[in-house]
């Protein structure tokens, strides 16, 4: 048996008995609450509400819709291999963004090229895609520091607002627009600073 099935049911036990207090009662509420979202976890709806947040992070990492595209597969197909070790099925999206964050960490560790010590040959650039103004606006994106990164992905390629942001990253609003504030100054630094 589950173990939230098992906690609904020790759940009504006591309050039938009526010894149930007020902290109780909130308990129950939430109890009950993540047991209705567990039941509303099915593979489409996990990707239907949050293939976007997952691939705009990925995104963010790779820099490559393709690559992206692949590491959100590998995402999804872990969490509904792992859907079972999800604790508190209304945090959904921080546990898929978790999965995908570190699948973008293990994908750049791998596709990291190896140069021997005596190697002194510089990497080739990058190919242009033909707009600058885009490649120079994803540089300087790759360049932020991961915290300002996921804001940016979040807020301005998947477009959502500064409150999806903050249940997604599982911070406060003010943090996510202080970062955004921030983000935008170093991004216009970079930029200002690739123009000259």
């Amino acid at each position: 048996m589950c173990c939230h099935n098992l906690r609904l049911i020790l759940v009504s036990l006591i309050e039938r008995s009526g010894q149930l207090t007020e902290t109780g009662r909130r308990d129950t509420r939430r109890i009950r609450r993540i047991a209705a979202a567990r039941k509303d976890l099915t593979p489409e709806r996990l990707v239907r509400d949050h293939a976007s947040a997952v691939l705009g992070l990925c995104l963010t990492y790779t820099r490559n819709f393709h690559d992206s595209e692949d590491i959100m597969q590998d995402v999804f197909l872990q969490a509904f291999t792992k859907l079972s070790t999800l604790r508190d099925s209304t945090r959904v999206r921080p546990w898929l963004l978790k999965i995908a964050k570190r699948k973008c960490i293990d994908y750049s560790r791998k596709r990291r090229p190896c140069y021997s010590i005596a190697e002194t040959g510089v990497v080739p650039a990058r190919p242009d895609d033909g707009n600058e103004h885009i490649v120079r606006v994803h540089t300087a994106i790759s360049k932020l520091p991961t915290g300002y990164r996921e804001v940016i992905a979040l807020y301005y390629l998947d477009g959502r607002d500064c409150a999806a942001v903050a249940r997604s990253l599982g911070i406060s609003e003010v943090a996510v627009r202080r970062r955004l504030v921030r983000a935008r100054l170093l991004l216009h630094d970079l930029l200002v600073e690739d123009e000259s």
